[in-house]
């Protein structure tokens, strides 16, 4: 290996080195930082720690540092170790970013990593006590090496891609789709780079593919961090605006019917009072569950966002008012169905008012002062 091309690939690492550490320095500097964000500054470590893996390599092959066993297999040890780390990391934060609840937990992080906690303990145990298994008489690795260094990394890109494309195509998720497919294709891009770099080793693939997803990536957080309602994980009133005029502008093309669906819920000022903001809190969140639920057993497509306080909106597109009434008495039934489920102490059930429009920004505010107006009469009929 010339050195030419030894400092062409360490400069090129050191360059995404710089960029990873910038995104750390930015999001180290954050308050309050909970798991999602916390698993980012993980891949980012691990990123970073990867490559500074992948210039000792580079370095060893070029004999700059002495080429020996003992050298080759740590590196490679620790490149299976921060490879097993960027996937892992990677799986966990697509869970939280794309609101599984199960991940929440530490338990269930600890054991969505566990995988990558063998392959680094069995990685260990062969480069010590079969070390033939792992590394030539040349003293590069073998095919066996390869197929364990890949193994688990395959198994979180595999489950964190499929598991993505799935939800992204689920009907009460196609607002965010864009959001949730870039979820899908970051480490198809990352395994392909890395499989390109290590069948040929002529360009550093894995860091620029890695560094520009990761951009991109970060970009997609960002827009998260002003789009999403942090504490139902719903659009916000932000997101709502820009969809509106993203409907307004496709009123020339698509003149399908809107429903706008304003939904709010009752007496929720005494739950606050009564039980405190944090069991508030939580029956938003449980409202929040309820509105995704009902939108992903109905047949209509449709986008949900938090307005304000406990008043949430659905816009959804068809012709036939009898299902937007169905989808109304499903999100009422269902949102009493997992406040009892839950076993609260309270009684939590939803007004609901629609009206129509045509698609145009000016006919939706007009449709949602009808729609205002309708749900107050539903709250009167309750009463």
């Amino acid at each position: 290996m010339n050195l030419d091309y030894t400092f062409f690939y360490t400069e090129a690492n050191v360059v995404c080195i710089i960029i990873f550490v910038m995104l750390l320095i930015k999001d180290l500097g954050g308050v309050g930082r909970q798991a999602k964000q916390i698993t980012f500054i993980n891949i980012v470590f691990s990123h970073i720690f990867y490559f500074v893996s992948d210039i000792f390599w580079v370095l060893i092959l070029a004999r700059i540092i002495p080429f020996t066993r003992f050298s080759v297999s740590i590196v490679n040890i620790l490149n299976a170790i921060f490879l097993s780390a960027i996937t892992s990391f990677w799986f966990i934060y697509v869970e939280l970013s794309q609101g599984e609840k199960y991940i929440a937990s530490t338990k269930a992080r600890v054991i969505a990593l566990m995988p990558a906690m063998f392959e680094t303990v069995l990685m260990v145990f062969l480069f010590i006590a079969v070390p033939g298994f792992v590394i030539k008489e040349d003293g590069m690795p073998t095919l066996g090496y390869y197929l364990v260094f890949l193994a688990i990394p395959l198994i979180y890109v595999v489950a964190s891609t499929v598991r993505s494309f799935l939800r992204a195509f689920r009907k009460e998720n196609f607002a965010v789709r864009k959001q949730y497919l870039a979820c899908a294709i970051y480490p198809i891009i990352i395994s392909i780079t890395g499989v390109l770099q290590t069948l040929w080793l002529a360009a550093p693939f894995f860091c620029f593919g890695s560094t520009i997803m990761m951009l991109y990536v970060y970009i997609i957080a960002l827009n998260d961090q002003v789009s999403i309602d942090e504490l139902t994980r719903l659009n916000n009133r932000t997101q709502l605006k820009k969809y509106i005029a993203g409907e307004s502008s496709k009123q020339n093309t698509d003149r399908s019917t809107r429903f706008v669906l304003m939904i709010d819920l009752n007496k929720f000022k005494q739950i606050n009072d009564q039980y405190g903001h944090v069991e508030g809190d939580m029956a938003l969140r449980r409202t929040a569950d309820a509105l995704k639920m009902a939108c992903g057993d109905n047949t209509l497509k449709t986008f949900i966002a938090r307005y304000g306080g406990d008043e949430f909106i659905i816009i959804t597109k068809t012709d036939n008012e009898e299902l937007v009434k169905e989808l109304c008495n499903t999100i009422k039934n269902t949102v009493v169905r997992l406040n009892n489920e839950a076993g609260s102490k309270y009684e939590l059930t939803a007004s609901i008012g629609y009206a129509s429009y045509n698609g145009d920004f000016t006919a939706f505010q007009a449709a949602l002062n009808e729609a205002d107006e309708a749900l107050y009469k539903d709250k009167a009929a309750r009463r």
